[in-house]
């Protein structure tokens, strides 16, 4: 078994829950820490879903501040999915990192 640091996401979500990061046939995933970052001036609510249940649901974070979940530790296995929204669209940005066993 080979394990691989990896970053799983990098970007800006929209309004609609949106598939980040799939688990590749034959792995399993652990994802690490999931950093949040409020780019405006107002608060903006996210959502989290891992492997097809809610572990983050209308979160509200600040404007211009941003929220690191540094041991999320969480396993995921082939085929399931990290999935993220936030509200307003675009408003923030999220990085997520973790580890693939394949």
């Amino acid at each position: 078994m080979a394990t691989i640091a990896k970053r799983f996401y990098r970007g800006v979500p929209t309004s609609s829950l949106t598939t980040s990061y799939t688990v590749p046939a034959g792995a399993l995933a652990m994802i690490k820490a999931v950093s949040v970052c409020n780019m405006t001036t107002t608060a903006a609510t996210f959502r989290m879903v891992i492997a097809g249940w809610y572990i983050i649901f209308d979160h509200q974070i600040k404007g211009n501040d941003t929220i690191t979940i540094p041991f999320l530790d969480q396993i995921i296995n082939a085929g399931e999915t990290i999935q993220f929204s936030c509200t307003p669209a675009g408003a923030v940005s999220v990085f997520i990192s973790g580890k693939e066993v394949t």
